[in-house]
């Protein structure tokens, strides 16, 4: 009997204190769940915003936006185009200017990554009222015509929702910076529709700490965040285009592409490097940031792809690509000049004092690039046109596959960039053979060549 007793007092003495830990635990993560679906209410209604105001500038600068002609210079006049991104680039540089002024704190705009890092007050709390504006002020340049990407936006602005939210809720430190990643990754996933890259962009390009907790956090987080915007901004494909298959062609066509783009892509993420440290924020920005767009308006009166970030120019390239009777050495020509001058105004835009994303650039230029590559092989190889694929298809494949190098290798991020494209374009699980063997490819490029400057260096 007392042995009995004795097991019955301990048996309620260890469910009590069992009881309370699961308890505390309990309300711990129900109290994290709640700050987590507030942050991801916020990034997605951040995105939808940013989606309206876009909506709203290109239909001022183009008489209609993305929704009505996904290429958005097809039925807008030059003159008007022209003007407005000349009009629009003084009032950013203005904008810019000021936000950047004393008046305002001074010094650099936060990023995503110094939200992220958190390691001064400036980096920790930046101005609210400030990286609001600037996320409003690069849409509204891209909206005009601007080169540079938007996605940088509402990854900024949900960091910058999710910081506040945090230090409201005084949430730890740790918890602070997964939640922060978080919102980053998930404003990139809301504006795109595409959670899954979202979250491997999330643990991969934004390098959060893989572990259950933060997995759940992220995934939540994003998962969240693309329902609500989800409310307004549509789940189609980005880039609607024939589906990339598994089969030998698309497999020699990813490794072709991985090996003739990789120098590009590389040299690439080189120049804007160099573009971004060295970005003027000076007075200068007053004219320099007006001449780049009105440099941008001169060369769309010949290549109107060109302006916008990317979309126009990766739509263009894949109705052509579909189109095999718009295939000719002219299209191959035009295609090359798209490539070119992109390549140059985006840099040029970043550099003289411009702010945005160079994701989706990426995405053109590898598009563009890889049909490019894919045509070249046409027009000196005639008989590949006999292949089952086709040229249709082989064309198609290539700008699938050389944009998945191209962002790889710009962005430093391959599983990203394959989760990215496939989502951008709405590919199914087939074509993630040859994304992966054509970003493998290239990545192997990238060690190589890295391995040869290495031994240049030290004198080998």
């Amino acid at each position: 009997m007392v042995r009995g007793d004795l097991r019955a007092f301990v048996h309620n003495v260890v469910m009590r204190r069992g009881g309370k830990r699961m308890m505390r635990a309990f309300r711990r993560y129900t109290v994290l769940l709640a700050w987590v679906v507030l942050v991801g209410v916020a990034t997605g209604c951040g995105a939808i915003v940013l989606h309206w105001v876009l909506g709203v500038i290109e239909v001022v600068a183009f008489g209609h936006d993305e929704t009505l002609h996904p290429i958005i210079t097809y039925y807008s006049s030059t003159p008007r185009r022209v003007v407005a991104l000349v009009v629009v680039g003084f009032c950013v540089a203005v904008t810019w200017y000021v936000l950047q002024s004393r008046r305002w704190g001074g010094g650099p705009l936060a990023s995503v990554e110094s939200m992220v890092r958190a390691q001064s007050s400036a980096e920790r709390s930046p101005g609210f009222v400030r990286q609001g504006v600037h996320a409003l002020v690069q849409i509204v340049a891209v909206g005009a015509g601007s080169p540079v990407g938007k996605e940088v936006a509402p990854r900024e602005l949900g960091a910058l929702f999710a910081g506040r939210i945090a230090d409201w809720g005084r949430l730890p430190e740790g918890t602070r910076r997964t939640l922060v990643a978080s919102a980053a990754a998930a404003g990139l996933a809301a504006d795109y529709q595409v959670p899954v890259a979202g979250v491997v962009f999330l643990f991969e390009a934004l390098g959060l700490g893989l572990s259950v907790k933060n997995v759940l956090v992220g995934a939540f987080t994003v998962g969240v965040a693309t329902a609500t915007a989800h409310l307004t901004i549509s789940d189609q494909a980005t880039y609607p285009v024939v589906l990339v298959q598994t089969c030998w062609e698309s497999l020699a066509l990813a490794v072709l592409l991985g090996v003739v783009l990789a120098p590009g892509a590389l040299w690439f993420r080189r120049l804007l490097g160099w573009a971004q440290r060295g970005r003027v924020t000076n007075r200068s920005v007053l004219w320099r940031v007006p001449l780049v767009f009105a440099a941008v308006g001169v060369v769309s009166m010949v290549l109107p792809e060109v302006m916008g970030n990317g979309r126009a120019l990766v739509q263009q390239t894949f109705n052509r690509a579909e189109l095999v009777g718009s295939f000719t050495v002219p299209a191959l020509l035009y295609t090359l000049g798209l490539f070119v001058a992109k390549a140059v105004l985006v840099v040029a835009a970043l550099r003289h004092g411009s702010y945005g994303g160079t994701l989706t650039p990426g995405v053109a230029l590898g598009a563009s690039g890889g049909f490019v590559v894919a045509g070249t092989l046409v027009c000196v190889c005639p008989w590949v046109s006999g292949f089952p694929l086709g040229v249709t298809g082989l064309l198609s494949a290539a700008g699938v596959l050389g944009a998945a190098v191209f962002l790889a290798l710009s962005m430093d991020a391959p599983l990203s960039s394959v989760a990215l494209v496939a989502g951008f374009t709405g590919q199914s699980w087939g074509a993630y053979v040859p994304l992966a063997m054509a970003v493998g490819v290239a990545w192997g490029v990238k060690k190589l060549w890295e391995a040869h400057r290495a031994r240049v260096l030290a004198g080998t």
